[in-house]
């Protein structure tokens, strides 16, 4: 059986998306999200993938895997260019509070990163450079292991600057952030789907166009290096403690939170007893309240 290592994994993903040699799936899944195919010829891959960045990085944590936050954001997450936009992905497994407000705060980042760029800003009569028009449309694609959005089983959520109350799209579509989330069903297409399949188990579907089929050759044990190896061991050590350790402290908050609920309700159970001029004994017996307890609700 074919081993395959998980492709939201964060080394994994950036090699499947991230590398040069992929760059037909990269503009594989750019197409089947975002109709941008026509532009897709001149895409150019700004932060390309390299096992050393992960090397280097595993290196300042001296063996220490409980570290395992730093290992979660290490190297940036996949980045392009096109001639007419760029383009973002990132992968988040595990629900994060506040992943709407950084979802939105890397494509605004993406769209500011193109500010003044030498060579790409359009010039006055006089020669004077228009800082601004260097500015392009952001593409951003959010691929969910969990429900960020209730309601319903729609798998894709794709969001754009909009007048709500006139029902008009701004006159350029300079942000477009997508979410993809695997823990739901309904997707568009036949391709999302099997992106869907791709994402949730490593493997292509029969009928998956070829750069899917691609990727997950890409991510077969066998296919990898030794060194890539031996750092997805690691990675997925350090979340694999990560987990635990979060898990246990929810656990743990649980408990506290019922143990404290527990103690009001027995609080306010002595106090309606004191009203009541129960004694002391007979409260503490009911409540399982020290008599001491008892006695401070009477300040």
């Amino acid at each position: 059986m074919t081993e395959r290592i998980p492709p939201t994994l964060d080394l994994c993903f950036k090699k499947i998306l991230g590398s040069p040699e992929n760059k037909d799936v990269l503009q594989g899944i750019i197409g089947d999200f975002f109709d941008l195919r026509p532009a897709l010829e001149d895409i150019t891959i700004t932060a390309p993938y390299s096992i050393k960045s992960y090397e280097e990085y595993l290196k300042r944590l001296n063996g220490n895997e409980e570290i395992s936050e730093t290992l979660r954001q290490t190297v940036e997450d996949v980045a392009a260019d096109m001639k007419i936009a760029g383009f973002g992905a990132e992968v988040q497994i595990k629900a994060d509070s506040y992943f709407s407000q950084r979802s939105l705060y890397y494509a605004c980042e993406r769209f500011c990163a193109n500010y003044s760029l030498p060579g790409k800003m359009v010039h006055k009569y006089d020669g004077t450079p228009i800082r601004y028009s260097s500015l392009k449309p952001v593409y951003m694609l959010n691929i969910l292991g969990y429900r960020h959005f209730p309601g319903d089983e729609d798998a894709l959520r794709v969001f754009t600057l909009y007048d709500r109350k006139r029902q008009k799209f701004f006159d350029i579509e300079y942000l477009t952030i997508a979410y993809f989330e695997l823990t739901k069903s309904r997707v568009e297409t036949a391709n999302q789907s099997c992106w869907r399949m791709y994402f949730k188990t490593g493997e292509a579907p029969d009928d998956a166009p070829e750069y899917i089929k691609k990727a997950a050759c890409v991510i077969e044990r066998a296919n990898l290096t030794k060194e890539e190896r031996d750092v997805i061991d690691r990675l997925q050590k350090a979340r694999d403690i990560y987990d635990s350790v979060t898990y246990t402290a929810e656990i743990e908050g649980e408990k506290r939170g019922r143990i404290e609920g527990k103690m009001e309700e027995r609080l306010a159970i002595a106090r309606k007893m004191l009203n009541r001029d129960k004694p002391m004994d007979e409260i503490a017996e009911d409540t399982g309240l020290t008599i001491d307890e008892i006695r401070k609700l009477l300040h």
